[in-house]
């Protein structure tokens, strides 16, 4: 039995490849490895990520530009340009930091009972060129990368140091400030080395840390001993079971975990591109946004590496990521739903200047252009392309062609305006750093959102039966009548970590004794578009009020995230209370055009002084109990009381994950007086 695509016949989502068993569904693959093994190696026959660089001096791409970056005029100013390094350039800076790091001894071996022997390099910085060069610098001699990130706070941060007991770390300014701060208070563990990418921005911290008895080195230095004493060093290339990267995932509690990521986990997921039907070009220029530190661009990065891709690194600030689209030009990205967004409003707020002709003009042909490719999956309009959506595809480069998107869901009319304004493809994508983020996929061209669409090429699914949640293999949509299965997500196959680095306990709590992973993810066939699979909930996160009924606030989370007025939204409620409560960051416009409506003197600049407003709460209450009624929430699953906050839930104040998921303990712990205020009203 195989499953399509309602437009496109020829794009299969899955096959069943077993029999029934009681309590999950059968096993799912994609239809063209439903009759042989799953993929293990690359087709361009790479096995390991160095493979996936080495590829392109074996093509004669030498010449070619791989690497662009922006450099600095002076502390705060970039150049209005891209410089680039050759894929020559880039592999002879490679070969001497990796000799470099050798000829200093800066990556030893450690051995561990608990695990097995390594050796590390911690890298502790935003994106830069350094720490792409970095990375493939450590693959060359296979050396384990250990990602750090700010976002998972102090107490993880020196959780991982103490686990990994890492000596050498690639720091950026910003992080080695927070090395210092540990230093002084002797919580560096290990660490003795430290690699700075632009000592100049700081020599006084430097200097302090030499102080405290580190040795401090620039990354230009480690290249030039490298190049200078390292030349009859003989580097040891990886194995395609070798951990290429111990990567520390953010998590919503607790401390966060090392997932062990392998060569071969990285190479055989870079098939997405071929599931999704994109085939990059040496032509084709990435943009590089998200956090190397993420799983998701660890694989991208390795799939524009297996394809000649160049690929640019953003300028290191979020606001100014427009800035990056117009000097570079890139035909893809890869992103989140929040970016998204930014995007989104971005182009609104400029269309709003506009004259009122034009920006009615826009929302005409934006209105066609969507129904159109709803009906028939194609994107290109020669007219309005050329004419009406001309300058807002310049203000992105002009050359965009494809998108990814994952980490979170995505609104539905965001994400069809932005493909038929620019007139690129968008694709959306499912994934952990347990299973390499790239389990299902959307297909290019496919109108129809709210779907994951099925799995790729190096893996398998099924669906386990969660019954206390009310999701089994047998489920029947009341509306419909038609069998809608559904249950954790679980899958298998060559992408599959390696286990939780010195934890076997949460190692077996989550890969099986048969090789499967149970995501923790509550998964949905959607018969009406040929069962593809939606995430709806989550299997953990629950809790009860006090009539006793389960509540599952994520499921809830994601059905508002449709919902006028709401833009982030927060659900909460207590075992001894019988009501649950929402803290909303609400989207602009919709509380301007309402606050108007009722006469008031608003302005982009005063709105949120109203975020007390009785009649706009009431308002944005009705709303939620009208569309959570609408979508097949339950009453007691609807928030009585809100409390709307006037800034965003962002990585920053730890709400929320660098992936966009809610820290629910922090969260609580950061809204306490509202939410006790809420529940005295």
């Amino acid at each position: 039995e195989i499953y399509t695509l309602s437009l496109h016949d020829a794009l299969p989502i899955f096959d069943y490849v077993s029999e029934p068993k009681k309590g999950e569904t059968r096993i799912m693959r994609n239809p063209n490895y439903a009759k042989k093994e799953l993929r293990e190696t690359m087709h361009l026959g790479c096995e390991t990520v160095w493979d996936s660089f080495e590829i392109n001096l074996k093509k004669n791409r030498h010449k070619q530009n791989f690497l662009g970056y922006r450099k600095k005029v002076k502390k705060d100013e970039l150049e209005q340009k891209f410089s680039w390094i050759t894929y020559e350039e880039a592999n002879e800076l490679i070969l001497n930091f990796s000799r470099g790091l050798n000829v200093l001894n800066l990556c030893p071996t450690i051995n561990f009972e608990d695990d097995n022997s390594y050796r590390f390099l911690g890298i502790y910085s935003r994106n830069t060129k350094e720490w792409l060069l970095s990375y493939l610098g450590a693959m060359r001699d296979s050396i384990t990368i250990v990602t750090i990130y700010d976002t998972l706070g102090d107490k993880a941060i020196e959780f991982i140091l103490e686990q990994s007991q890492v000596t050498t770390l690639l720091v950026e300014i910003k992080a080695l400030k927070k090395v210092y701060e540990l230093a002084q208070q002797n919580k560096t563990f290990k660490v003795k080395n430290l690699i700075i990418v632009e000592k100049e921005d700081d020599e006084e911290t430097a200097k302090n840390l030499e102080l405290l008895g580190f040795n401090i080195f620039t990354w230009d230095q480690v290249v030039e001993k490298g190049k200078e004493e390292g030349q009859n060093i003989v580097l040891t290339k990886p194995k395609p079971d070798d951990i290429t990267i111990i990567n520390y995932t953010s998590g919503t509690t607790g401390l966060p975990k090392g997932v062990k990521v392998s060569h071969r986990n990285v190479v055989v997921n870079t098939d997405v591109i071929e599931v999704i039907g994109l085939y990059p070009t040496p032509n084709d220029v990435y943009l590089s946004y998200l956090p190397y530190a993420h799983i998701m661009e660890t694989l991208i990065i390795t799939v524009v590496l297996n394809h000649g891709v160049q690929v640019g690194i953003y300028n290191g600030n979020a606001a100014k990521l427009e800035e990056d689209f117009k000097l570079l030009r890139p035909t893809a990205i890869c992103a989140v739903p929040r970016i998204f967004q930014r995007i989104f409003d971005g182009i609104n707020a400029r269309l709003k200047k506009e004259p009122f002709m034009v920006r009615k003009l826009f929302e005409k042909a934006i209105n066609i252009k969507i129904n159109d490719y709803n009906k028939t999956g194609i994107l290109k309009n020669v007219l309005f392309d050329n004419i009406i959506f001309q300058k807002v595809r310049q203000s992105f480069g002009g050359r965009l062609r494809f998108m990814l998107v994952g980490s979170a869901p995505c609104d539905s009319y965001i994400l069809n305006f932005l493909r038929c304004a620019l007139s690129c493809e968008i694709v959306e994508g499912y994934g952990q750093t347990e299973d390499m983020a790239g389990v299902l996929l959307t297909r290019t061209f496919d109108p129809v959102t709210q779907h994951l669409g099925g799995p790729g090429f190096s893996c398998e699914v099924k669906l386990v039966d969660v019954p206390e949640l009310g999701y089994t293999s047998e489920t029947i949509d009341e509306e419909t009548g038609k069998k809608r299965p559904s249950g954790e997500l679980c899958v298998r196959g060559p992408i599959i970590c390696k286990g939780y680095f010195r934890d076997i306990k949460k190692t077996k709590e989550s890969i099986d004794e048969d090789g499967w992973l149970h995501s923790g993810d509550i998964a949905m066939m959607i018969p009406e578009h040929g069962n593809a699979l939606r995430i709806v909930d989550r299997v953990k996160n629950i809790f009860k009020l006090q009539q006793g009924e389960y509540i599952s606030p994520e499921k809830i989370e994601n059905i508002f995230g449709g919902c006028k007025y709401v833009e982030q939204i927060f659900i909460y409620g207590e075992p001894l209370k019988s009501f649950l409560i929402a803290v909303i960051y609400p989207k602009s416009q919709d509380v301007i055009d309402f606050l108007k409506s009722k006469n008031e003197n608003v302005t982009k600049e005063n709105y949120k002084d109203y975020f007390d407003s009785k009649d706009l709460k009431d308002d944005i209450i009705k709303e939620l109990d009208k569309y959570g009624r609408k979508m097949g929430l339950k009453g007691f699953e609807l928030p009585k009381k809100i409390h709307l906050c006037k800034e965003h839930f962002t990585v920053e104040n730890q709400i929320i994950t660098p992936t966009m998921k809610i820290r629910r303990h922090i969260a609580k712990k950061y809204f306490e007086k509202e939410i006790k205020q809420l529940y005295e009203q």
